[in-house]
C-alpha cells in the first residue's frame, strides 16, 4: 500500500513538472513569435527593397492620414500643365468677390486672425490655411515637396505629413502672416468643401469608429450626455460610439452654451481660417480641386518642383475604398445620416455653419428634404 502511494505521488509530481515545463515552453514560444513579428514589421521591413515605378504620384502612405472621403472624385489632369482657361479664372474671381461681400454684409471684417493654422512658404510666395477634411492631405504633400523632402522619403516615412510640414514651415506669428499676405506676388490659398459633407466625413472618421484616445474620450462623453434622449426617439441604440444625432446634439448644445471651442476637423471655416481678416487671393474647392490646384501651381511657376502632371491617386483611392465599403454614394450617405435630425436641429446646425454655406456658395436647402418631418 505504501509503495502504491509513493508511485501515485511520484506520478503527480512528474505530471506537475510536465505541466510547468509545457507552460514555460508555451510562454517562450509566444514571446519569441511576438518578437519576430515586431522585428519583421519594423526593422526587417526597413531593409526590404521595394520597387516603385511612379514616384511622381502621391504615395499611398498619405491615404491613412485622410480618413474616409465622401464626395465625387476629382478628375485628373494627365496631359501636363496648361494655362488656366478664362472660365476657371472668372469663377475663382467670383469666389473671392463673394467672400468679401458676405464679410461686409455680416460685419465680420476686423476679427482677430487665427494664424496658427497657416503655412507660409516665403521661398515660393505661397500662403495656405490648412482646413482638415478639405484636401488637407493633398496640399500637405505639396508643401512637403516644396519644403525639400524627397518623394521617396515621403513614400516610406512613418512620420505624419503634418509633422513633417511643420518642421519646414513653423506656425507663423500674426505679424509674419500679415507681412506675407500683403507682399506683392504672393498667392494666399484657402481650400473649402461643402460644409455638411465635411462635417459628416469628420464624424465618420473620428467618432463613429474607434479612433485615437482623444476621440474615444470625446465619444464616451457625447454618448453619456445624449444617449438617453436618443433612446427615447429611436428606441434601443446599440451603437458603441455616438450616433450622428448625438454628435449634432453635442455641437448644438456646445454652441448654445457658448462653448465654441470646436475640434479642428469640424470647426467652421469662418472661425478656423478667419477669411474675413485674411485676404485670400484663391478660394479653391474640393469639388474642383484638380483645376483649382493647377491654377495656383501655374500662377507661381511651380511645375518644375511639383512635377509635370496633376495626379491625385490618393483622393481617388480613398473615394473608391469608401464607396466599396459602404455600397452607397454621397447622396445616400447624406440622406441616411441627416434623416436622424429634425428640422429644428437642422436650423440650429445652420446657426453654426450657415455662414460657411453662404460665403462659399454652397446650397443648404436640400437638407430640408432629408431630415425627419
Amino acid at each position: 500500500m505504501y509503495t502504491m502511494k509513493r508511485i501515485h505521488l511520484g506520478s503527480r509530481q512528474k505530471a506537475l513538472q510536465c505541466i510547468k515545463c509545457s507552460a514555460k515552453t508555451g510562454t517562450f514560444l509566444f514571446w519569441a513569435t511576438l518578437y519576430l513579428l515586431v522585428m519583421r514589421l519594423t526593422i526587417f521591413k526597413s531593409h526590404v527593397k521595394t520597387k516603385t515605378e511612379d514616384w511622381s504620384a502621391v504615395p499611398d502612405n498619405y491615404t491613412k492620414w485622410l480618413g474616409p472621403v465622401i464626395g465625387n472624385d476629382v478628375p485628373e489632369i494627365e496631359n501636363g500643365w496648361s494655362e488656366p482657361d478664362n472660365l476657371t479664372v472668372a469663377e475663382l474671381e467670383q469666389r473671392v468677390g463673394r467672400v468679401r461681400r458676405v464679410c461686409r454684409a455680416r460685419s465680420l471684417n476686423g476679427r482677430p486672425i487665427n494664424s496658427r493654422e497657416f503655412f507660409v512658404d516665403h521661398a515660393h510666395n505661397l500662403v495656405w490655411c490648412n482646413i482638415f477634411k478639405a484636401a488637407s492631405s493633398s496640399w500637405l504633400y505639396k508643401f512637403n515637396i516644396l519644403g525639400g523632402y524627397e518623394k521617396k522619403f515621403l513614400a516610406r516615412t512613418r512620420h505624419s505629413p503634418l509633422t513633417l510640414a511643420r518642421k519646414k514651415f513653423p506656425r507663423p506669428s500674426e505679424e509674419e502672416l500679415e507681412d506675407a499676405v500683403n507682399t506683392p506676388g504672393v498667392v494666399t490659398l484657402l481650400v473649402v468643401r461643402e460644409p455638411f459633407v465635411r462635417l459628416l466625413s469628420a464624424f465618420r472618421d473620428k467618432l463613429e469608429n474607434i479612433g485615437p484616445p482623444y476621440y474615444r474620450r470625446l465619444a464616451r462623453a457625447i454618448v453619456a450626455e445624449h444617449r438617453e434622449r436618443a433612446k427615447k426617439i429611436f428606441g434601443n441604440v446599440r451603437s458603441y460610439g455616438p450616433t450622428f444625432y448625438e454628435f449634432v446634439a453635442h455641437l448644438i448644445k456646445s454652441h448654445k452654451d457658448g462653448r465654441n471651442a470646436y475640434d479642428e476637423h469640424w470647426a467652421p471655416y469662418t472661425e478656423f481660417c478667419t477669411p474675413c481678416s485674411v485676404n485670400f487671393t484663391v478660394i479653391a474647392k474640393v469639388e474642383t480641386l484638380a483645376r483649382d490646384s493647377a491654377y495656383v501651381i501655374h500662377e507661381l511657376g511651380l511645375e518644375h518642383v511639383l512635377g509635370r502632371r496633376v495626379r491625385d491617386r490618393r483622393t481617388r483611392l480613398r473615394t473608391v475604398m469608401n464607396r466599396s465599403r459602404d455600397g452607397k454614394n454621397t447622396t445616400a450617405l447624406l440622406k441616411y445620416y441627416f434623416s436622424q435630425l429634425d428640422r429644428e436641429m437642422l436650423d440650429d446646425l445652420l446657426l453654426i455653419y450657415g455662414i460657411d454655406f453662404e460665403m462659399f456658395g454652397y446650397n443648404s436647402t436640400l437638407y430640408r428634404q432629408y431630415v425627419r418631418k
